[in-house]
């Protein structure tokens, strides 16, 4: 070539600059600071190669150092990843979904025909993207309302429009909650038939949503003459490799696995959290409101909530004071083994302090249990057995003859990922204590265990989350007061719903309130709404007039703010609920 680089078949090695002898000191090209152009290099001689030819020659042998891709669950409505690859050498990626189509880089999408990034040259980086679609979804008709139970009928086959685990949305309830397919055809008399994780009223003709999960496995390939970086193996606690969080492969191909799962719904509610029922609090109901849509790992900003509780008919509720977080609580459903019996333990009455439980993950101590045969009260709880010597005397010792923790863990744990869904379910068996002695009834029975605040919702559910800035605001009743009152106690008024004695205060305008105002000290002759007060000091009202009363309501809303600093598990052990302890901040009476 004129320029000197080399012939036209690229194999010229002739020198543009030979080594010059300067009296006795031999100069070389580095000496003389001279660059080669781009794609070439000076060899020791002082020759020109190109890189390809050198590379082609000498077989050196390139490095694939790291591989930089965001693993955690994609967005149900799909999501932009980039992607980096560090090292020098040749690759090739290839990403596949559970269906079995390839992700194309060219045109960014899925094709049923093979595809990948073939024969890749990396010189210190390669940097791209893949763009992951949309979660599978499909709709169909429903054929017949369900106006009870949790069986739908639809009008396709539904083995061709969703698999189980598949969400089902489509109306406000449906779009509310968790509701997934939980079996096809479960009589096996109806190919259309469907049933649901939850009992739902679907209207007829109404068109359902059913999204499903997916997963996508991406390849990495070091071809000929390059390799990976040395395999860093981690493995989780159940002893699997982690194939995402190891580094490197001890072959020429290394894999990431990403899941592409649903979004979990949380949903606030008033509740009771002992399982008792106080007469005060019988009959309340929820406007339950869906207050978090996430996945796992995600996190969010601030999110306002608010949701009313309505007390049963001739119910009040009163607020001794606002809400905080350790008045929070998620439930979760265990089943319980035979009882354990601790050495040493007094068991003539046939009551046992230890029991084996069939999933320990997320229980710690001080957790409440609950349930039909649970005895009243009852919190998991170290058990200890002491001994003290020379009771009553200055050298008064206690020595400890036996301890057993509150929770008591056997083997390694079971970590699952459910095909269709892609959730995680961690089971971890052993035994459990409480802190009162249960009954023999309480063999093979489910209970249930509540954490209280945020480290105990984030132990039972992974999901981190901050309440704040919570208060109760209760929706004033009003009333009619039936009948002209002069100068008296006693007030006939037509709503009496909301009134509490005793803690109730009326205003109005024709209430004397000169001194204070007057609070109900009585309510009788309550019949359906209406009843006769008694007020604590006498009134003149004319009928027709509205009364509003303070202190006390039927209504009240819960609401405030709520942070999501990481979210945890799908609700497999749990309903996907957070209770709000009523009986901890309420005051609520039965005025009946």
């Amino acid at each position: 070539m004129a320029n000197g680089y080399g012939s036209s078949s690229g194999g010229s090695t002739s020198p543009i600059i030979s080594t010059t002898q300067i009296g006795s000191t031999y100069t070389t090209v580095e000496d003389l600071k001279i660059a080669a152009p781009d794609g070439f290099h000076y060899m020791p001689d002082g020759t020109l190669m190109s890189d390809e030819k050198h590379k082609f020659l000498y077989r050196t042998n390139g490095v694939i150092n790291n591989f930089n891709l965001k693993t955690s669950n994609i967005k149900v409505g799909g999501e932009k990843r980039p992607f980096s690859i560090l090292g020098d050498g040749t690759f090739s990626l290839e990403v596949k979904n559970e269906s079995g189509s390839y992700y194309n880089f060219v045109t960014h999408s899925f094709q049923t025909t093979q595809a990948r990034l073939n024969h890749q040259t990396l010189k210190g980086s390669y940097n791209g993207y893949i763009q992951f679609p949309h979660a599978p979804q499909t709709e169909d008709i429903v054929n017949g309302a369900v106006n009870s139970g949790v069986k739908v009928v639809m009008d396709s086959d539904v083995a061709t429009k969703m698999q189980v685990g598949d969400r089902v949305t489509g109306n406000a309830a449906l779009d509310a909650a968790n509701v997934t397919v939980v079996a096809l055809d479960p009589d096996d008399d109806n190919d259309k038939e469907f049933s649901m994780s939850e009992a739902i009223v679907i209207a007829n003709d109404a068109v359902l949503t059913f999204t499903g999960s997916d997963q996508y496995d991406v390849f990495l390939f070091a071809e000929t003459g390059t390799k990976h970086e040395n395999y860093s193996e981690v493995r989780f606690t159940d002893n699997s490799i982690d194939v995402n969080s190891s580094t490197g492969s001890d072959s020429l191909l290394l894999r990431k696995v990403i899941y592409q799962t649903l979004d979990i719904q949380l949903t606030f509610a008033a509740t009771v959290s002992d399982g008792s029922s106080p007469a005060g609090l019988a009959g309340f109901s929820n406007s339950n409101q869906t207050i978090i849509s996430a996945q796992i790992g995600a996190s969010t900003g601030k999110i306002p909530f608010s949701f009313e509780i309505e007390a049963g008919s001739t119910h009040s509720f009163a607020v001794n004071r606002n809400p905080t977080m350790s008045d929070v609580f998620i439930k979760s459903n265990r089943t319980i083994g035979s009882f354990v019996a601790i050495e040493g333990e007094d068991v003539s009455e046939s009551t046992y302090y230890r029991w084996s439980i069939d999933n320990l993950d997320g229980i710690t101590a001080g957790m409440l249990a609950t349930g039909t045969n649970i005895t009243a009260g009852s919190k998991v709880s170290s058990y200890e057995e002491a001994i003290t010597s020379l009771t009553g005397y200055q050298a008064e010792k206690k020595y400890i003859k036996v301890i057993k923790q509150g929770v008591e863990k056997i083997g390694a744990p079971t970590i699952t990922r459910d095909a269709n869904t892609k959730a995680v379910t961690t089971v971890q068996t052993g035994n459990i204590v409480f802190d009162k002695k249960q009954a023999a009834a309480l063999d093979s029975d489910q209970i249930i265990i509540s954490g209280f605040g945020q480290d105990g919702i984030k132990s039972l559910t992974g999901w981190d989350i901050e309440l704040t800035d919570m208060i109760v605001t209760l929706t004033k009743p009003t009333s009619l007061v039936s009948s002209t009152t002069v100068n008296s106690t006693t007030v006939v008024v037509a709503n009496a719903d909301g009134v509490m004695d005793d803690v109730t205060t009326v205003s109005g305008f024709n209430i004397d309130s000169s001194v204070a105002e007057p609070t109900v000290t009585n309510i009788g002759s309550y019949t359906g709404s209406t009843a006769t007060l008694t007020l604590s000091s006498a009134q003149s009202l004319e009928a027709g007039e509205t009364l509003t009363f303070n202190g006390s309501a039927r209504k009240i809303t819960i609401s405030g703010n709520v942070k999501v600093i990481s979210a945890g598990s799908s609700p497999a052990y749990w309903n996907g609920v957070l209770g709000f302890a009523l009986e901890k901040f309420i005051a609520a009476t039965d005025e009946s």
